[in-house]
């Protein structure tokens, strides 16, 4: 089957009594990057020096203190999907080295739960939506709660939703004060309308506050790949060893795809699909002649095992948002945030209109869980693939 490559999200308006095939669309609402060809388990804790960074690991969240020498670029010498396009490399490139302030990230993608209580909360204080999100890939949009659905990731939710949310959810639990997203870096008005399109793509991003907001997408990265002085699956940034690019989060062996020149010794691909099925939600899977199916919609959060740093499903259920502007080339606006050298706590792009997005998802093929690829979608994109993971400064 001949392979087409998309590399984007698009959001999309259905009119009723369209045809078949547009109906059949609706059930993604979504075009994804590079989407082709059409047991709670506890995860060892390595030993890790001073240098290569640590982590505290609470009930609900991790928080990630990276090397403050900085995590320097390597160029992988291995294959990858897609034969080894810049989109599957990641951000941390060779040439490039990114220094993370400490930060803090939910276990897990947002229920649909937590996003639901929140939301109500937010309606009654002034802020408003473009979507009411829903249960996973096929539960209630915009009702209660159900007892089978609530710890499903909230799906349906754009970008814009989701930084509106984030300011709501900070108001509820520490103050409007402590609100992130702002009109502009002069004008501290706090984001509180997701229908108000210039405000929120405008939206400057207060990093001295500690209120709710989405990861930066070096953090994104660096949160599902780090694995401290485990060298397992891995290969060394700097002071710290990082999961391979051709891997999934968590997982201990590479994704099997049709362009891995041969299997790893020992390995079948059933092998190599069991291990992602026990770390990642993924659609389907690579057999060596075909595509087989795996799983149809989300599943509840913590399904699979966590990572090294006990995050789950950072490769798989459903894609997840980060904050930055979209570019190919990730290091594009680096002398914004770069000093004798090194790029500290960067947001990507300072101009451009669609968003970054990553991580796989329970539509996606396995290969689309690899720890480095990188896609985008347009900020009123939403789907039922499609949702967010929380951040923010501890």
């Amino acid at each position: 089957m001949r392979e087409r490559i998309t590399h984007n999200i698009k959001a999309h308006t259905f009119k009723r009594g369209a045809a078949l095939i547009t109906a059949a669309l609706i059930a993604t609402t979504l075009l994804f990057t590079a989407c082709t060809d059409s047991s709670d388990a506890s995860g060892g804790t390595p030993s890790t020096s001073a240098d290569a960074g640590s982590f505290e690991n609470a009930d609900t969240f991790v928080k990630i203190i990276p090397p403050t020498t900085g995590t320097e670029g390597v160029t992988p010498d291995y294959t990858l999907p897609g034969s080894g396009k810049a989109f599957w490399k990641g951000v941390f490139i060779a040439g490039r080295k990114v220094k993370l302030s400490p930060y803090v990230l939910g276990k897990t993608e947002v229920t649909y739960e937590l996003w639901h209580k929140v939301l109500t909360w937010a309606k009654s204080n002034g802020y408003t939506f473009a979507n009411k999100g829903r249960e996973g890939s096929a539960g209630g949009e915009g009702t209660e709660p159900t007892e089978a659905r609530k710890k499903e990731p909230v799906t349906y939710v754009s970008w814009r939703d989701c930084i509106v949310w984030c300011n709501a959810y900070t108001e509820k639990e520490k103050g409007i004060e402590h609100c992130v997203y702002r009109k502009s870096k002069t004008d501290t008005a706090v984001l509180k309308d997701a229908t108000n399109t210039s405000d929120c793509d405008a939206a400057y991003a207060d990093m001295s506050k500690k209120g709710f907001r989405l990861p930066t997408e070096a953090e994104w990265e660096y949160a599902a790949r780090w694995q401290g002085s485990d060298n397992t699956n891995a290969v060394r940034y700097g002071d710290v060893w990082l999961t391979k690019l051709d891997s999934a989060s968590g997982a201990k062996k590479p994704i099997g795809f049709k362009e891995l020149p041969s299997l790893p010794d020992g390995e079948t691909w059933i092998t190599l699909r069991d291990e992602l099925t026990r770390v990642a939600v993924y659609g389907k899977w690579w057999n060596g002649t075909g595509w087989e199916s795996e799983v149809t919609k989300t599943t509840v959060v913590k399904s699979k095992a966590p990572n090294a740093l006990g995050l789950y499903d950072m490769s798989g259920n459903v894609l997840e948002w980060c904050f930055d502007r979209y570019d190919p080339e990730p290091a594009l606006n680096d002398d914004a945030y770069k000093s004798e050298d090194i790029v500290t706590d960067p947001q990507g792009p300072a101009e451009g209109t669609r968003r970054v997005v990553r991580g796989g998802s329970w539509r996606l093929y396995a290969y689309n869980c690899t720890v480095g690829i990188r896609n985008s979608g347009d900020p009123e994109a939403k789907g039922d693939a499609l949702g967010f993971r929380l951040a923010w400064r501890p």
